[in-house]
Parts: structure tokens; C-alpha cells; sequence
């Protein structure tokens, strides 16, 4: 066994590349160099077949060139040179000391816990609180994995994870991927007579503060009563039977006296023309007395059940107290300003003041949440003397100077007691104290709670109360049977029985609590046959109003909606 230093047709070394020492003549033999790797060529194992005897791994050829490849193996030039300069790890032999040693310390490994995941646990959470750091960790972490690859000889078109793989194991690990979950009713809450309470609404921003003693407001008339002689004659005594007949209890500082008939109203021609036109043949008892408080100037605070006629008590006097003033310039707001609660309010009331403001070519505009705000902003900068709206959507129209509330004299909050149920007292406010002080105020509410009262002593001044029947009572008008089912379906078959009779006497209405269970009942009542609308909040503004026309109009017997909607 001689060294050769090497030279031209000798190698360098001691002569037996593969451990293949051949007699005689020393033949180069012709090895395809294997790395330590998990994969071959044919061409590799042909080279073993004539080699003769198996070889060793050709990294424990001790100081040895590379062998020339063959064309078929210099496809892996450049992997091979790269994994034969990786320093491999010490294998211990089978059942020595150090190899029981090796296993003993891998059991203990196993059974703590794995330090990748705790390493990715870290970045991940060094990734929530943004820490640059992170990825720097990511990166070293991907380097020692390639390392790890480039060590055990793993193919990464192989191995590495592709996108069918990835999507299977998000899935896995997001069962819940992808899947629209229906929002969760609001979970209502119930006064003590089992009516649910309509849920607060957001907060909108309130109007900004306003300095009225900057602003110089233009003066106006309020009073525009003058008594009849009929009622003029009449005694105090006579008075007060004629309220208890009307069923009305009056309090606060030298109140008008009710009248009985519309001629005691002293309205003009034009406007009879139009009460004459919609069929009323007299005042209501909460018209009989509002009408004169109105007329006269003074602030009113109106408690009357719904259906009384109190949307006219104050929209007639409104007429007269806008005619009294000098027209619209371009870039006023409106005179009178009603606040209601909801849009479908707001278009009742909004109709009604068309219907009597046609008298005297007065516009009004419905001014409500759901429908278009250009629209509404476009009317509004057209002018008009009267805007019915609710709380939100005119602050939005005055913040966006779409109109301003300097020239509105006369102010009227319907159904207040449901305004603050919704959630709309800073609103109210709000609009209240960006009106003139000296405006006239009208409040209207079926209910006269501590908060109503508390918004009265705010924004009235010196008010006169009406009050037409019980505080809260239930309408006369409305015939009320209890009927209590022990279950769902008992209910549902004692509906499906009666409603062909309901429906043969009139117009059906069914309230529910929610929006699903109106729609679940409708598309039953649709199975069998029935004719019927659906509304709810969270329909377009113009099906809603398509529903309710038709249900008017007798063209659909039956409306189930929600009791907020």
C-alpha cells in the first residue's frame, strides 16, 4: 500500500478509491459518486453491479477527489457538492453504551413537550403585538428547517406542503371557514303587561352647541285665537261639565276653553274646504281642546291613546301659525318641524300635512332613515315649509348643511314616550335646543313617564297639560281576547282555524317579536294558501311601503310584521 501524489493517469491517494484492490493493473474504476441521499439512478447501480463486491459510501473515502461523473449523473452536480459539504452527525453502533444512551435521552424528549411548537407559539405570539422580531424569527426558524432537509436528504417537491394539502389542513383547523352565520336576534325586553320593548337604538352624535344669544331671531305671532261667542258665553261650570263630557282633564295657567264645534275654530274657507274634503264631521275630544291651545300660542303637552286625532290638533294650527309668516328665501329651513319616531310615522304624518297644506301651497318633506339621503338633501334645499322627520336623519341633514333650523318656530315631538324608548332622548334634545328659545312647543305622548316630564320642564314653557281619558289606558275602541296556548302547535292550529273567519270580517294583522318568526310564519300561512304581506325593518324602504299600500287598499287580507318594524 504505497501514497501516490498524484499525477498525470494517477490519482492521488493510496490507490483503492471504493476499497476495490484489483491485482495487476490499477484500473480507475468508473463509481457514480453516491452522497448520502435517499434517492438513485439506474445508472448509479449499473456502476455498483460492475464495481463487483458491495462498496462503501463514498464519504468515507478519506481525503479522495470526486470521481468523474457520468453524463447521466451530472443532472445532481450541484445538489451532490452541496450535501457533501454538510458535516453528518456521529451514528453510534447497534447496542453500545452510547447508542442506549442516545435512545434513553429521545424516550425523555418525547415526553416533554416540542420545542418547535413552543417556538411558533412565541413567534406567533410576538406576531399579534407586532414585533418586527418575529420575522426574523420566522426566518431563522425556515433556515434551520432547510438545513434539517439538506442533512436527512428530503426532497422539497415532495415533502414541502402544496396547495391542496394546505387547503385540507385549514379546513381541518377552521371547521367554521367560510360559513355566513345569520345574525342573532336582539334579545327583547318585556314591561309588565308582556309588551316587548323596542331595543335602544345607537347613539348618533347630537347637534354641536349653539350660542342663541349671537343669533338675532326676526320677531313672529303665536297667537291666533279668538274665542267663539258661543264659547265666550259659556259659565265656568259649563266649562268644566263640557270637559268631563269630552272625557278631558286639563291643567296649567289660565287654559283656552275647549270648543265643540270646527266653526269655534274660526279656520277659514280654504282650509274647511280640505276638512270637508277628508270626511270629518267634528273635532275630537283631544281636538276640541288641543286645537285651541295650539291657536292660541301656548305650549301644550298632549296625552292621548292612538287614534284620538291628535296628529290634526297640531297640524291645523300649524297651517295657520306658516301662513302668518313671510315666505321662504332661498337658503331658509323650515318653519314647522315635527319629530316622530319611526319612518312609517313620519309618511302618515307627512301625508296628512300634504292633504291640509294643499289649502295654501305649502310644501313639506319627509325627511326618515331608510330612504335616499339625496333626495331628501335635494327637497330640503328647495325649500319647504314644513319637515316631518325622525331624530337621526335631520341631524345628518344639518350637519351636512343640507337645511338649518334658524327660522323653525313651530316644533311638535309625537309619541315621544316611544322616541325615548329608542333610544332618541339626546337627539331630541339636541334638535330642542338648536330652535329658537321662544319657538312654540308641542309634545304628544300616549304615556307621561319621569322622563317625558323631565323633557317637558326642559324645553316647555309655562305648558298647558291635556289630557283625553286614563293615562296608558287601552283604546275603547279596541275589543281585546286573551286566548293562551299551551304550546306552539295548539297555537298554530287555532290560528289556521279562525283566520278564513277573521279575514271574511275584515283585514287581518298578526304581530310577532321577530324578524324569523315573521318570516317563518309568513311562509307557512303561504303553504296554505293564504294571501298575505310580510314587513319587517330590515326591508327596503320601498317594499315596505308597497306593503302597506296594498294592505290600505284591501288588495292583501292578511300583514304579519314585526311589532317594531
Amino acid at each position: 500500500m504505497n501514497w501516490n501524489k498524484g499525477g498525470p493517469g494517477t490519482k492521488r491517494g493510496f490507490g483503492f478509491g471504493g476499497f476495490a484492490i484489483t491485482p495487476g493493473k490499477k484500473e480507475e474504476p468508473k463509481l457514480s459518486q453516491q452522497s448520502h441521499s435517499a434517492f438513485g439512478t439506474a445508472g448509479s447501480s449499473a456502476a455498483f453491479a460492475k464495481s463487483g463486491p458491495p462498496q462503501l459510501p463514498s464519504f468515507y473515502k478519506i481525503g479522495s477527489k470526486r470521481a468523474n461523473f457520468d453524463e447521466e449523473n451530472a443532472y445532481f452536480e450541484d445538489e451532490e457538492e452541496d450535501s457533501s459539504n454538510v458535516e453528518l452527525p456521529y451514528i453510534p453502533a447497534e447496542n453500545s453504551p452510547t447508542r442506549q444512551q442516545f435512545h434513553s435521552k429521545s424516550a425523555d424528549s418525547d415526553s416533554d413537550d416540542d420545542p418547535l411548537e413552543a417556538f411558533m407559539a412565541e413567534v406567533e405570539a410576538r406576531a399579534s403585538l407586532g414585533n418586527d422580531q418575529a420575522a426574523r424569527d420566522m426566518k431563522r426558524l425556515e433556515d434551520k428547517d432547510k438545513e434539517k432537509k439538506n442533512v436527512k436528504g428530503i426532497r422539497d417537491d415532495i415533502e414541502e406542503e402544496d396547495d391542496q394539502e394546505a387547503y385540507f389542513r385549514y379546513m381541518a383547523e377552521n371547521p367554521t371557514a367560510g360559513v355566513v352565520q345569520e345574525e342573532e336576534e336582539d334579545n327583547l325586553e318585556y314591561d309588565s303587561d308582556g309588551n316587548p320593548i323596542a331595543p335602544s337604538k345607537k347613539i348618533i352624535d347630537p347637534l354641536p352647541p349653539i350660542d342663541h344669544s349671537e343669533i338675532e331671531y326676526p320677531p313672529f305671532e303665536k297667537n291666533f285665537y279668538d274665542e267663539h261667542e258661543e264659547i265666550t258665553s259659556l259659565t265656568p261650570q259649563q266649562v268644566v261639565e263640557l270637559r268631563h263630557k269630552l272625557n278631558l282633564r286639563v291643567s296649567g295657567a289660565a287654559p283656552p276653553r275647549p270648543g265643540s264645534s270646527f266653526a269655534h275654530f274660526g279656520f277659514d274657507e280654504q282650509l274647511m274646504h280640505q276638512i270637508r274634503k277628508s270626511e270629518y264631521t267634528q273635532p275630537t275630544p283631544i281636538q276640541c281642546q288641543g286645537v285651541p291651545v295650539a291657536l292660541s300660542g301656548r305650549d301644550m303637552i298632549g296625552i292621548a291613546k292612538t287614534g284620538s286625532g291628535k296628529t290634526a290638533a297640531f297640524i291645523w294650527p300649524m297651517l295657520i301659525h306658516i301662513m302668518d309668516q313671510k315666505e321662504l328665501e332661498p337658503g331658509d329651513g323650515p318653519i314647522a318641524v315635527i319629530v316622530c319616531p319611526t319612518r312609517e310615522l313620519c309618511q302618515q304624518i307627512h301625508s296628512e300635512c300634504k292633504r291640509f297644506g294643499k289649502a295654501y301651497n305649502l310644501r313639506s318633506v319627509a325627511v326618515y332613515g331608510g330612504g335616499s339621503m339625496w333626495e331628501q338633501a335635494k327637497a330640503l334645499q328647495e325649500g319647504a315649509e314644513i319637515v316631518v322627520c325622525t331624530p337621526g336623519r335631520l341631524i345628518d341633514h344639518v350637519k351636512k348643511k343640507a337645511t338649518n333650523l334658524q327660522r323653525v318656530t313651530y316644533l311638535v315631538f309625537d309619541e315621544a314616550d316611544r322616541m325615548f324608548d329608542m333610544g332618541f332622548e339626546y337627539q331630541v334634545r339636541s334638535i330642542a335646543s338648536h330652535v329658537r328659545p321662544d319657538r312654540q312647543t308641542l309634545l304628544f305622548s300616549a304615556t307621561f313617564r319621569k322622563k317625558i316630564e323631565k323633557l317637558a320642564r326642559d324645553i316647555l314653557i309655562d305648558p298647558i297639560r291635556v289630557v283625553q281619558g286614563d293615562i296608558g289606558e287601552a283604546n275603547e275602541d279596541v275589543t281585546q281576547i286573551v286566548e293562551i296556548f299551551p304550546s306552539g302547535p295548539s297555537k298554530w292550529n287555532w290560528l289556521t282555524r279562525r283566520l278564513v273567519e277573521f279575514t271574511s270580517s275584515g283585514s287581518v294583522l298578526l304581530f310577532v317579536t321577530k324578524k324569523a318568526n315573521a318570516e317563518e310564519l309568513a311562509n307557512n300561512l303561504k303553504q296554505e294558501d293564504h294571501n298575505l304581506g310580510l314587513l319587517h325593518g330590515d326591508m327596503d324602504q320601498s317594499e315596505r311601503n308597497k306593503v302597506i299600500s296594498e294592505f290600505k287598499k284591501k288588495g292583501i287580507p292578511i300583514l304579519v310584521a314585526t311589532d317594531v318594524a
